[in-house]
């Protein structure tokens, strides 16, 4: 896995392994705050932590001419996503919203081919989301299409979190784009600042939509999902894109999947069904593919071998 290795890879398993874990703490915030108050809350501390790394002296800031930008980036690729994400989650079991935000490889490489030149949607790119999102129906698909029938909200739901698949996947393939010479301290926290102030306005709006209830429970998810689940995975992944193809980064939610089913089982102690070891195969094998040459456009095969 030539694009995957040393501090690459370390960073590229931190990812996967705090984001695996996020929806089942999303789902229990849920359950004592409103959606949007709870997003804007989990940016906004997020924010809090970064601002003295990111302010420090002598720490690289974001150029000016930059900083729209980063905005925009900041309210697709965080507001906007996260926005619908947990709306879309408060109607939808994790297992289900795990399942449709797996199709961010596919918009990624879409997205991909038509911005960057470099990175054109080649058979590898293709078969390697194919294969990833093969293992996530192997895994939760059974599942998933039982709490869809059941569900009265569930079209609704899945429809939001697709639309946050796609938001970020087109936010990702912009950073790496335009953003590459912003520190990603910086950038985590200018994107947070702004997602925040986006999402506890829409919910000063709506007027909260539920009320709040300050339990343990939502304490820790809140606590957690900032600290790991936002100001540290965004820095890593700020540096991650600009290191590695973005085929590489749109292989995160699918691996998230298998690692969040693989928590469940472990917490629960729940026997391994053999559809679970077949769709991790298949998803290991598209990480493989989508970080091997052979995922390269041909004319940077050479290169990257």
């Amino acid at each position: 896995m030539t694009a995957l290795r040393g501090r690459r890879l370390v960073v590229y398993l931190f990812l996967c392994a705090v984001w695996g874990s996020t929806w089942l703490f999303i789902k229990i915030g849920l359950r004592d705050l409103p959606p949007l108050r709870f997003a804007g809350l989990r940016m906004a501390v997020a924010c809090l932590l970064l601002a003295p790394f990111a302010f420090a002296r002598g720490a690289p800031r974001i150029p000016r001419d930059r900083a729209g930008l980063v905005a925009v980036c900041g309210f697709l690729q965080i507001g906007l996503t996260y926005g619908l994400l947990f709306v879309g989650a408060q109607w939808i079991p994790s297992s289900l919203a795990a399942i449709l935000f797996a199709s961010f490889p596919i918009w990624t490489g879409l997205f991909a081919h038509l911005f960057l030149p470099d990175e054109p949607l080649t058979r590898g790119v293709a078969v390697s989301a194919l294969l990833g999102l093969a293992g996530v129906a192997f895994i939760e698909g059974p599942a998933a299409a039982r709490d869809w029938s059941s569900s009265g909200h569930a079209a609704l739901g899945g429809g939001l979190v697709l639309c946050a698949a796609l938001v970020s996947a087109y936010a990702n393939v912009l950073n790496k784009k335009s953003l590459g010479d912003v520190p990603p301290v910086a950038n985590a926290w200018g994107q947070t600042l702004v997602a925040a102030v986006f999402l506890l306005a829409v919910s000063a709006i709506e007027g909260g939509a539920g009320e709040t209830r300050w339990s343990a429970g939502a304490v820790g998810a809140l606590l957690y999902l900032a600290v790991l689940g936002t100001a540290a995975t965004f820095v890593g992944l700020f540096w991650l894109m600009h290191r590695v193809p973005v085929s590489v980064v749109g292989t995160i939610p699918v691996v998230d999947t298998l690692i969040a089913g693989l928590l469940g089982r472990a917490v629960l102690d729940e026997r391994l069904p053999a559809r679970v070891i077949a769709g991790g195969l298949f998803i290991v094998a598209g990480v493989w593919l989508a970080a091997s040459p052979l995922a390269a456009p041909p004319s940077r095969r050479a290169a990257v071998q």
